[in-house]
């Protein structure tokens, strides 16, 4: 029996059925991918500072005293000191994901989801500190510090150095396909268990490396299903709904920090800070803009079915049950209608065989 008569005599027992498409690797487009907006993070924590003078080492430097009048000595000043650090997102992303879609169920789930916000970037950020503080005086330079009263502190910019998200599970649920008045295009929603990897330095240097935090992320955009295999998505994040508390149990004690404290003149009073960190949350804004695009996966339009690159029997199946379920695999010529020029197509697709 020939290829020809195969098809026509499988065309003539066509029966109803549903098939799920096989799942479609995405690859991100980094070009046409972006990530505009801001990410900020907040420390809040407590400790002590303390003048940096030192009998031996550093006999002149700072000594700090509580109160109005101060006492005698070099001691430490309980603070609390609250760290914004915001970075400012202007990248293009890189990433991977496999997509499986079931234009009957109109469903589709993702595996293995992931994302490099940063794509081998770095991004600076801002810091903002308010520090709080009970009176104090320090000696070397000579200065009176009001409790109550912030101090307008400048420091070094930290960075970030890892941002990204990973898939941690299947959906929990499937995700929604919508169809629109093009036949080939939906559009589509969802929400993806996954994890956030942040890694970087913050105030003083100190490293930023906590354990990834599980987050949900909502994903909204269309989906193209190509007549060839092929496929295209667009996929939109919202970074304004994004908040999330990171757990700080794993992360190294904050080292000692020299710090310089700003007084009337120009000289500074020198300082240590010894911090311990209570909360770490994490704020997006903006918006995360995936384009993807995956290759049709067999030699020709008329290999539709695994194995590929070797047309057979579970092509003609596959493309049987699609023109009977008007999937669009069986729409060739991408016209939305289901009928003997499709079947031409197919046909001349699978006599010409893969090279």
């Amino acid at each position: 029996m020939t290829p020809t008569t195969a098809i026509s005599a499988a065309l003539l027992a066509i029966t109803a059925g549903s098939a799920l498409a096989a799942p479609l690797p995405f690859t991100v487009d980094a070009d046409a991918s972006s990530a505009a907006g801001s990410l900020t993070i907040t420390a809040i924590t407590d400790g002590t500072l303390i003048g940096d003078h030192d009998p031996t080492g550093n006999p002149s430097g700072t000594q700090t005293r509580p109160g109005l009048f101060g006492g005698s000595g070099n001691n430490p000043i309980p603070i609390d000191l609250d760290i914004s650090a915001q970075t400012a997102l202007d990248t293009n992303p890189a990433g991977s994901f496999s997509l499986d879609a079931d234009t009957t169920a109109l469903t589709f789930t993702t595996d293995a989801f992931s994302t490099d916000l940063l794509n081998g970037q770095s991004a600076d950020s801002t810091l903002a500190l308010d520090l709080l503080y009970e009176t104090f005086r320090t000696f070397d330079p000579g200065f009176l510090y009001l409790g109550g009263v912030p101090l307008p502190i400048d420091v070094e910019a930290g960075s970030l150095t890892t941002l990204a998200v990973t898939q941690s599970a299947p959906m929990d649920i499937p995700g929604a396909l919508i169809p629109t008045e093009d036949p080939n295009t939906y559009t589509l929603a969802g929400v993806i268990p996954a994890t956030l990897t942040i890694s970087g330095t913050t105030f003083g240097d100190a490293p930023l490396d906590p354990d990834p935090t599980e987050i949900t992320l909502p994903i909204a955009g269309t989906l193209t299903l190509n007549p060839d295999g092929s496929a295209t998505t667009t996929l939109s994040i919202d970074l304004d709904e994004f908040s999330e508390t990171i757990d700080t149990s794993t992360l190294p004690a904050l080292p000692e920090i020299p710090f310089e404290l700003p007084t009337l003149s120009e000289e500074t009073a020198g300082v240590l800070l010894n911090l311990a960190l209570t909360s770490l949350a994490a704020e997006g804004s903006g918006t995360l803009t995936l384009v993807a695009n995956a290759a049709a996966a067999g030699c020709n339009p008329a290999d539709i079915a695994e194995p590929y690159n070797v047309l057979d029997l579970a092509d003609l199946t596959a493309f049987i049950t699609a023109f009977t379920t008007q999937g669009n695999a069986a729409d060739l010529d991408g016209n939305g209608l289901f009928d003997l020029a499709d079947i031409q197509l197919y046909v001349a697709a699978f006599t010409a065989g893969c090279p």
